[in-house]
């Protein structure tokens, strides 16, 4: 009797354990759904992620959103940052220095070293992967792999990215390196490479390591850097992340996409959530803004770490990367068709010619901020001016910081005047010597 109660009180221990941690890192769409479970009807204007995919929010979420809606986004957010995937700038932060738990998120590093394999031919996206009993007993979110299942890497990359697949990402690191800890290496080496200083990977898949309370981190503003080398790195990662379902019948395997705004805010193509106690509710985002008019495309890259719910990431997420594409925005500058300024040249046949920018540019503008253009012309200039000679600068600048400097031309050859006004200028010449004397 007393070796059955021992029994009972050490499964109790054992079932207390797998639900805290389950309940850490949740299963697929729960890691990034904000479905309401009450039935309702969805008639709403505001599109939702569900356990079904994007749908019409009800009338209860769409009263949550609201609500979540009028408070900053500071307090939606343990940090944010939002910046410029072209040059790196950074546009808007909250926090972002801080080092900050990962979660799911860190499966971009897993994922990149997976990139790294196939493109040193170390791999091929066509090999094939036998799941052992490790990988297939993860919990978490998961693609649903068994021990003895064979799945191509192709499909692990997906799964991990899509759905996030702890099963997955562990059977790519074991593929690759023939074993987990040898993969976290690999991982904490590319951490290094990028200039991660604040980064470390305890492993694969971003969940706690409970044995010794680590989990994998890195600043907020690390998250960034590490998303635009990615995306510049790899920018076929994006087929992936941008795929909406995985649905496989003959498994009956049916997951969503856990990225949250993705199907709700246009424009976004990936990358990756992450949920865990330590980290909260987390989201790395990009988005492309097509050019139009004079606008020309704008990808952006937002990072939330630490919301306190699913829903606060969604509006978070959605205030940071929606709203960042309705404000920021590559425009063009300059019109080499339009006269910019006139130059005074005294020896030419017109007095002054006309001058032009020698081409158009562009800079990233948030919409609302005057631009101001400075022009520099060079002094003491004659004729003959060849066409295309550079005669000067014009520099453009938005809230006192240069944005854009380029060259002014003259388009024509410019003339010195003609006979006449060379004895005008010998006579002119003469009589001042003659008073000089």
């Amino acid at each position: 009797m007393k070796k059955f109660i021992i029994f009972l009180l050490a499964l109790v221990m054992c079932t207390e354990g797998l639900v805290y941690a389950a309940e850490e890192q949740t299963s697929v769409r729960n890691e990034a759904s904000v479905e309401n479970e009450v039935k309702e009807i969805r008639n709403q204007d505001i599109l939702v992620p569900t356990k079904k995919g994007v749908q019409k929010a009800t009338q209860a979420e769409a009263d949550k959103i609201k609500k979540l809606e009028e408070k900053p986004l500071e307090s939606l957010t343990g940090s944010y940052i939002l910046g410029d995937y072209k040059s790196g700038k950074i546009l808007e932060a909250y926090n972002i220095d801080e080092v900050r738990g990962m979660a799911s998120m860190s499966k971009i590093v897993g994922i990149y070293v997976v990139f790294d394999a196939i493109k040193d031919n170390k791999i091929s996206k066509e090999d094939k992967v036998t799941i052992d009993s490790e990988a297939s007993r993860l919990i978490g979110s998961s693609y649903k792999l068994k021990e003895g299942d064979v799945a191509s890497v192709d499909d692990l990359m997906k799964a991990s990215m899509v759905v996030s697949g702890n099963d997955a990402i562990t059977s790519l690191g074991k593929h690759i390196y023939g074993s987990k800890e040898a993969f976290v290496e690999a991982m904490n080496e590319k951490c290094r490479e990028l200039g991660l200083k604040h980064a470390e990977m305890v492993n694969p898949t971003g969940l706690t390591d409970y044995s010794n309370e680590t989990y994998n981190k890195m600043t907020t503003r690390e998250m960034f850097i590490l998303a635009r080398h990615f995306i510049n790195d790899y920018p076929e990662a994006l087929k992936y992340t941008s795929i909406e379902s995985i649905i496989e019948p003959e498994r009956n395997f049916e997951e969503y996409n856990t990225n949250p705004i993705l199907g709700v805010v246009k424009g976004v193509d990936g990358l990756k959530t992450g949920y865990t106690n330590a980290a909260g509710r987390c989201l790395m985002a990009t988005a492309l803004r097509k050019g139009e008019g004079r606008s020309l495309d704008t990808r952006l890259i937002g990072v939330i770490t630490g919301a306190p719910s699913d829903w606060a990431r969604y509006v978070a997420a959605k205030k940071l990367i929606g709203g960042g594409l309705d404000k920021y925005r590559y425009t063009v500058i300059g019109n080499p068709e339009e006269a910019i300024a006139k130059l005074k040249v005294e020896n030419s046949e017109a007095g002054e010619v006309e001058v032009f920018e020698k081409s158009t540019g562009n800079a990233l503008w948030d919409g609302k901020s005057e631009i101001k253009k400075t022009v520099t012309l060079k002094e003491g200039l004659l004729a003959p001016i060849p066409a295309g000679e550079v005669v000067g600068k014009v520099t453009y600048t938005m809230g006192g910081e240069e944005i854009l400097k380029q060259d002014l031309i003259v388009k024509d050859r410019v003339l010195q005047k003609g006979f006449i006004y060379k004895i005008q200028n010998i006579y002119r010449d003469i009589i001042q010597n003659i008073r000089a004397v």
